[in-house]
């Protein structure tokens, strides 16, 4: 009798373990997947404040284009190049390249 008990519990054992490792099969690759979900969605909220911080920069250029002719006088001369007439420009080339 007492081996029947013995016999049961160890069926028993064996049975929660199988269980146990076919829903382990199951899930695991799902959690992974989450995971992995869970680093895109963190990387795209990333990439969202960067191209945020982004437009504002470039919003506040435009403002500053519209309303300061300073700043546009600046753009011009350090950008583009231009000088205001009777001004020399003078560049400076490394003939080494780096």
């Amino acid at each position: 009798m007492n081996v029947w008990k013995f016999i049961q519990r160890i069926c028993l054992i064996l049975a929660v373990g199988l269980i146990v490792t076919i829903v382990l099969r199951l899930f695991l690759p799902l959690m992974e997947k989450q995971q992995q979900l869970r680093a895109r969605e963190d990387e795209l909220r990333r990439d969202i404040q960067r191209a945020g911080e982004e437009l504002r920069m470039l919003r506040l250029k435009q403002q500053k284009l519209q309303d300061d002719p300073r700043f546009v006088e600046r753009i011009a001369r350090e950008d583009l190049g231009y000088v205001k007439p009777g001004e020399t420009l003078f560049r400076f080339v490394d003939d080494d390249p780096p």
